[in-house]
């Protein structure tokens, strides 16, 4: 007796290690990587890690020219802008991984929306297994 998912555990088995090592290469990737925003006139500059931790600030000597109320929104700008640009800098990575995991590029389940729910008129796909099958 052959079981029908049986060949799919052994390919995903054999595929294992070798994702694994990716994805510890992606993790050290993820936690050395940074991103930086600028405010609009570019006279502050912020470094974030990927945890959108400041890492870094630079101010341009003629940013000590502003009154302190636009200064803080330089900051501001400048701060959420690398806390943006590290935050797409992970999701980018995530989905690296993710589409190289193990059965990661399996097509989406037809009769489910875009946001998981199934059809209003409860209609299932010929292939109707769960997301972790």
């Amino acid at each position: 007796m052959t079981f029908p998912g049986l060949d799919r555990i052994e390919a995903l088995a054999r595929n294992l290690d070798s994702w694994q090592r990716e994805l510890a290469g992606k993790m050290t990737e993820l936690e050395d990587s940074s991103a930086e925003g600028a405010s609009d006139s570019g006279l502050v500059r912020v470094t974030a890690a990927a945890d959108g931790t400041i890492i870094s600030t630079d101010v341009n000597a003629r940013a000590m020219r502003l009154d302190s109320y636009t200064l803080a929104e330089e900051f501001t700008t400048a701060a959420k802008r690398a806390q943006e640009a590290a935050a797409a800098r992970v999701r980018e990575l995530v989905g690296e991984v993710i589409a190289d995991a193990p059965g990661g590029n399996r097509p989406a389940d037809s009769s489910r929306a875009a946001d998981g729910s199934r059809a209003a008129d409860g209609s299932r796909a010929a292939d109707d297994r769960p997301d972790w099958y």
